[in-house]
């Protein structure tokens, strides 16, 4: 998956020359390992850049002039900028992210191997794993129930004139709604009914399913009862369903500055209609999404990094995955973590599909 992501105002589209990219990167690599500010000494000493200290300070200041570094105080070495991760990000040395460890691929399938049980345990789980690989908040989200695509519809009689109606979806989640008939119906009437609109509607994208059944050539009032219940389940289950894992990393290793700054991620993340702002953006995308800082659509979260892939089978690709954490993170290993959640999941959908 290809990278995309918002522009950022400043100098991310200026050119480095090789050494102070090779400076650049070694900023970002040691202050997310340290978490402390990074000297030139520290430089010379454990990234054999081959120039004196002298030399580094000297692109350092360059580097500080371009936006991509700071001195958070007088005598201490430069942390990198929302500017210098991005700068980070968009030239990583290669066309792809490494591939997750064989430590983390056994984790992910350890969730993702199992036993299909449902598209809203196995989200759930999801998130759970992401918070666990990156020591962020994992976030996985379901797709809009409006969009997708009917596996089979079941009629179950509730009594003689009203019967549960259940779309099975692909994915593998299931909506519920209960169909009024005018007339009485049997358990065998019901059947029929359900078995005749499984041949017509198999596949179909649940916005579609009413008019698909108001198609049908000689179409019954029965039917009619169905298409009009769908309607009614199709518009009530058009939101999107959040489900979230390790929230309480963000509490910590103290990487955000002030306690207000965790409270009004803490309390943004816990709002499913606040993360659905992130959602718009990621939500017809066929690519990873990576925000940074200043570029996150959210106010709450401006403080963090979000990473965003998209997953789904075939051409269903409409929910989402990835995690929330602070702009200090290790971006290689995050990203592909979140990839190969993506990809993998939208394999053991397609295999339940």
């Amino acid at each position: 998956m290809s990278l995309t992501y918002p522009s950022m105002p400043g100098a991310a589209g200026r050119a480095l020359d090789r050494r102070k990219a090779t400076i650049l990167r070694a900023i970002v690599r040691e202050y997310v390992k340290s978490g402390q500010p990074v000297a030139s000494k520290t430089l010379a000493e454990r990234y054999k850049l081959q120039v004196s200290a002298a030399t580094i300070r000297n692109d350092m200041g360059v580097l500080e002039e371009l936006g991509y570094i700071v001195q958070p105080h007088t005598s201490a070495g430069r942390i990198p900028t929302d500017l210098g991760y991005r700068w980070f990000v968009d030239n990583w040395p290669g066309t792809t992210w490494p591939e997750v460890s064989d430590q983390d691929r056994r984790a992910i399938d350890v969730v993702l191997d199992a036993e299909f049980r449902g598209l809203d345990y196995t989200l759930d789980s999801t998130s759970h794993v992401l918070s666990t690989l990156t020591e962020a908040a994992g976030i996985a989200v379901a797709p809009p129930s409006r969009r997708n695509r009917l596996r089979r519809l079941d009629l179950i009689m509730r009594d003689s004139r009203r019967a549960t109606m259940l779309l099975v979806a692909r994915n593998g989640e299931v909506e519920q709604g209960v169909v009024e008939f005018a007339d009485e119906q049997t358990e065998d009437q019901l059947e029929d009914l359900a078995r005749v609109l499984n041949a017509e509607l198999d596949g179909v994208d649940f916005t579609a399913l009413a008019k698909a059944i108001a198609d049908i050539e000689n179409v019954t009032l029965e039917m009619k009862s169905v298409a009009d219940e769908i309607e009614d389940v199709v518009e009530a289950g058009s939101s999107q369903r959040v489900f979230r894992g390790g929230t309480s990393n963000i509490l910590a290793r103290g990487h955000f500055s002030d306690m207000e700054t965790v409270q009004e991620i803490v309390d943004a993340l816990e709002h499913p209609r606040v993360l659905s702002g992130l959602m718009t953006a990621v939500s017809d995308s066929a690519t990873v999404l990576v925000f940074i800082g200043q570029e996150v659509p959210v106010e709450q979260m401006r403080a963090c990094t979000v990473i965003f892939a998209p997953y789904g089978a075939g051409d269903d690709r409409q929910g989402s995955v990835g995690v929330i954490g602070p702009t200090r993170m290790d971006y290689p290993h995050t990203i592909a973590a979140v990839e190969a959640v993506a990809r993998r999941l939208s394999t053991l959908l397609e295999n339940a599909g």
